[in-house]
Formats: structure tokens, C-alpha cells, sequence
């Protein structure tokens, strides 16, 4: 189901563009050559991350990092879409979907990352506890970053915060005590924000932030959990 997942979290960058064929061919090779091995390498025993005592609960490194390295180079390779970067501006045009969307992901994630602990146990338990205070923490950091810096808030911002706190807390989260989950939702969404604007510096079309949510906030988790 992991593996089902990572290719998709990649491809929400490509989004409004591509064809079909040539994606389902990229999700099967990326998975098969670069998903795979950091699967391995990481939760394996005898993986060289899992015999230097690397730790990563619930797929940091292999499923958030990995996908929006991923997502970066996909949407590098098609470019932008039509009238990016000129006249046309891209901007969320159904708020209900994106609500609708985090819901399913923010649910989902009790199953993600309690369900790594392999059964109805305490560090299960206390994973999907961490889970949803580090989304909450994320959701208001992120509306008040934004607000700070543009004087007004909205549905969309404190969504992407969520999804930075679930991202941020992910290899940690069977691990960490309630209390480090704040810290781990207010850093990942700090630096989650900040890194909306590195499509902007290098020109790249990513559509939903995937390498800034993802792939940023899966690097701030892992730091945050050594």
C-alpha cells in the first residue's frame, strides 16, 4: 500500500498536464528502481539505514522525501503548463474539494502511520495521537505565517499546514511523545511555507507544492526525529 501511495503523492505535481500512458510506464519504473531499494534500505534489518540505527516509523524517507524529489523531477521534465508564468494565474478554483481532499488524506493517516505499528498496541495508539496534534499544530502555524506576512488567512492555507504537520511527523510518530508533536507540526509547516516559494526562485510548475510539502517537510521529520 506504500508503495501504491509514494507514486502517487509524485504525480500530484504533474497536475492538469501529461498523459496517461507515459505516467502509468514512470509510476512502475520509479517505483520498481527508486521507491523499492529506499523501502528496503530503510525498514529491512539488514538495510544499511536500519543497521546505522536509522529511524523512520512510518515512511519519511521512503515515501515523503522520495516523492517530492520525484514530483520535482517530473514536473522539470513536462514544464509548465499553458500560460504559466504569464497572463494566466493558477489558483485553487474548488475549496470544497481541496477541504474534502485533506479530510480523506488526514483520516487515512491514522491508518499510515498507526497501522505501522503492525497491530492494536500503544505505540499504534499513541502514533495516531501524535498524527492528528501535529496536523492541528501545522493548520495554525501555517494560517498565521500567512497572515503575518500577506494579512489574511485562508481555507486552503491552514490544508497545506496539515499536510506539512502529518508529513513532518510521519518517521516520527511512533516514536515521540504528545508534547514533540507540537514541535514537529510548527517547524514542518514553518519551513513547509517557506518552501511554496522555491518553484517560484528556480521556475518550475509544481501544481500542489508536493516538493515543498512533501519532500521538505519529510527532510525537516527526519532531522526532527534524530
Amino acid at each position: 500500500m506504500f508503495a501504491a501511495i509514494t507514486p502517487a503523492l509524485a504525480i500530484g505535481a504533474a497536475a492538469e498536464r501529461g498523459r496517461v500512458l507515459p505516467c502509468c510506464v514512470f509510476i512502475f519504473i520509479w517505483t520498481t528502481v527508486v521507491y523499492d531499494p529506499i523501502a528496503c534500505w530503510t525498514w529491512n534489518p539488514n538495510g544499511w539505514v536500519s543497521v546505522l540505527g536509522g529511524l523512520d516509523f512510518a515512511g519519511g524517507t521512503p515515501v515523503h522525501i522520495s516523492s517530492g524529489a520525484a514530483a520535482l523531477a517530473y514536473s522539470i521534465l513536462l514544464g509548465k503548463r499553458c500560460g504559466q508564468g504569464e497572463s494566466v494565474k493558477y489558483r485553487p478554483h474548488n475549496v470544497s474539494y481541496v477541504v474534502l481532499g485533506t479530510i480523506f488524506l488526514w483520516f487515512g493517516w491514522f491508518g499510515f502511520n498507526g497501522g505501522s505499528g503492525l497491530g492494536s498496541n500503544l505505540r499504534a495508539t499513541m502514533a495516531c495521537v501524535v498524527t492528528n496534534l501535529a496536523a492541528s499544530v501545522g493548520g495554525f502555524t501555517w494560517v498565521l505565517m500567512d497572515y503575518r506576512r500577506e494579512h489574511k488567512w485562508s481555507t486552503v492555507g491552514w490544508c497545506s499546514g496539515a499536510i506539512a504537520g502529518l508529513v513532518a511527523i510521519t518517521p516520527a510518530s511512533g516514536y515521540v511523545p504528545p508534547w514533540s508533536a507540537v514541535i514537529f507540526g510548527f517547524v514542518g509547516a514553518i519551513c513547509c511555507n517557506y518552501a511554496t516559494k522555491i518553484k517560484l526562485v528556480i521556475g518550475v510548475d509544481d501544481a500542489l507544492d508536493i516538493f515543498a510539502i512533501h519532500a521538505i517537510g519529510g527532510i525537516c521529520g527526519n532531522i526532527l526525529t534524530y
